[in-house]
């Protein structure tokens, strides 16, 4: 895979240079935890910084915790946290740069909670 990263132009070889970058090619664990980890703590950071805006008059009541929680829910969208634990009055009263974040959160965790399966799994071989 390393080598198919270096022949070719710029776009036949971006596939395998990102599979590379964010996974190892498949090897690592450590690379998809901490991307998955840095796309939660941005998450996080930017829904509280939401919560502690006097604009967000609906989610008054709303913390820190919310949007750790909140933010952990869009990158596990297969356990559906979200709708559990947050009413769909909550969901909707989101304003619209939070509800795109929280679907670029949950487009970019797919494929690393992926890779990081594909590193447990590759760790775990029995050969």
């Amino acid at each position: 895979m390393h080598f198919a990263g270096k022949i070719g132009s710029i776009w036949q070889r971006l596939p395998y240079l990102l599979f590379g970058w964010f996974s190892e090619y498949g090897y690592s664990i450590a690379r998809p935890f901490w991307w998955l980890f840095a796309i939660w703590l941005l998450g996080t950071f930017v829904i509280a910084e939401h919560f502690v805006d006097e604009t967000a008059k609906p989610l008054l009541g709303s913390d820190d915790w919310t949007a750790m929680a909140l933010s952990f829910s869009n990158l596990f969208p297969v356990f559906s946290f979200g709708r559990v634990y947050f009413g769909a009055e909550f969901l909707q009263a989101l304003p619209q740069h939070l509800k795109v974040l929280s679907g670029l959160q949950t487009v970019a965790s797919l494929p690393l909670l992926f890779f990081l399966g594909l590193g447990l799994r590759q760790r775990f071989r029995l050969r």
